[in-house]
């Protein structure tokens, strides 16, 4: 397996255009064309992780945050970044990250942390970024309408909300000349024809536009097919750093943190809010919270199930009267871990992936 087909489809999964600006994701190091046969996830390539990926002899290591955050003016194979960039290069080992475009994706690392709460109901907590959609426009003589129209839905043209296979088509007469080096599906080189043909059109999202115009071009029997894409000013999909949900039923305040600290296999969080009030309806926000409460203004949860809250942030959720949980930035993406292995596995037989063994959070609580 080409290292280029696992990042299609991590890109298909989590696409980068969904990481904040300031974010570095993707192929960090190495090679798209490189042979993958073994894969190690971890959320930090730290020494004693690239230590590990080494000794197993991976291929590509797969993290959260990105080994390579800021622009270098240089790489020291003495200084602890440079020693772990050399260590992979001398061992021929690729590095792929995923990191706020994999909090933010639909599937992504809030929705895990939702799913291991157990909550009901979950919709975006936040309106984060939205998805831009395109019109394809094609003319497609009579006999392949169906041909063509089957190929592009197929990849995902052509759904809206709760409908697939959402296409129009109307019939017209489109005229060409073949030139001299020509081959036409109809027609003869120097004539001109005319021919009855359709116009078919569809929406498209973007992250499927370049696959739909693959599939019609292939489908399409004209040599030269005749086609527009044009963006749409149309309210789209929209994606959210965070998410929202209910439990199946309330509990008291004092319970559920013990409940969050047994579905993340951990014993101690950080409290701030009303420790009596009872929770029915939960957010959650993985890694470091932003101090963005546009959500919880919102949605108006009983309690804010995230990580690493500032002291000024923490502040504030007292005096705006708010309840969270800060159960750590490590114990809190800690999941992206499980759910990566779990995603390739399913999906690439043909590779082994393995979750980092030596990785721990980088504090110990004492």
């Amino acid at each position: 397996m080409k290292c280029s087909g696992i990042c299609y489809f991590l890109e298909k999964f989590a696409p980068s255009r969904l990481a904040e600006d300031w974010d570095n994701t993707g192929l960090l190091l190495g090679s798209g064309q490189q042979e993958i046969k073994k894969v190690l996830v971890c959320l930090d390539i730290t020494k004693t992780v690239a230590k590990e990926a080494t000794e197993m002899g991976v291929d590509l290591v797969i993290s959260h945050h990105p080994l390579i955050f800021k622009p270098l003016k240089r790489i020291d194979a003495d200084s602890p970044k440079g020693s772990i960039i050399f260590s992979l290069v001398r061992n021929n080992i690729t590095v792929y990250s995923m990191h706020t475009n994999y909090d933010t994706a639909e599937s992504g690392l809030n929705a895990a942390l939702a799913a291991r709460l157990e909550l009901l109901d979950v919709t975006g907590l936040n309106n984060y970024k939205q998805e831009s959609l395109y019109k394809i426009v094609v003319f497609v003589p009579a006999d392949s309408v169906d041909k063509v129209r089957d190929a592009i839905t197929a990849q995902g043209a052509g759904h809206i909300g709760n409908y697939s296979e959402c296409t129009f088509f109307v019939q017209g007469t489109g005229t060409f000349r073949p030139l001299e080096n020509a081959n036409p599906y109809i027609g003869k080189v120097n004539l001109l024809e005319k021919v009855d043909e359709f116009r078919l059109e569809a929406i498209v999202p973007v992250n499927n536009l370049k696959e739909v115009i693959d599939a019609m071009l292939k489908a399409h029997p004209y040599e030269e097919p005749a086609y527009d894409v044009y963006k749409l000013e149309l309210d789209s999909k929209k994606y959210s750093l965070g998410k929202v949900g209910r439990l199946s039923r309330p509990m008291p305040m004092e319970e559920f943190i013990n409940y969050v600290k047994q579905k993340l296999c951990i014993d101690i969080v950080r409290f701030t809010g009303d420790i009596n009030a009872v929770v029915s309806k939960v957010a959650v926000f993985c890694g470091g919270f932003d101090g963005d409460f546009s959500g919880m203004k919102i949605h108006n949860p009983d309690v804010l199930v995230t990580g690493d809250v500032k002291h000024n942030v923490a502040v504030d959720i007292l005096n705006d009267g708010y309840n969270v949980i800060d159960a750590g930035h490590y114990d809190t993406e800690k999941i992206m871990v499980q759910e990566t292995v779990r995603l390739l596995t399913e999906n690439f037989k043909d590779i082994e992936v393995f979750a980092a063994k030596s990785e721990k959070r980088p504090f110990e609580y004492r």
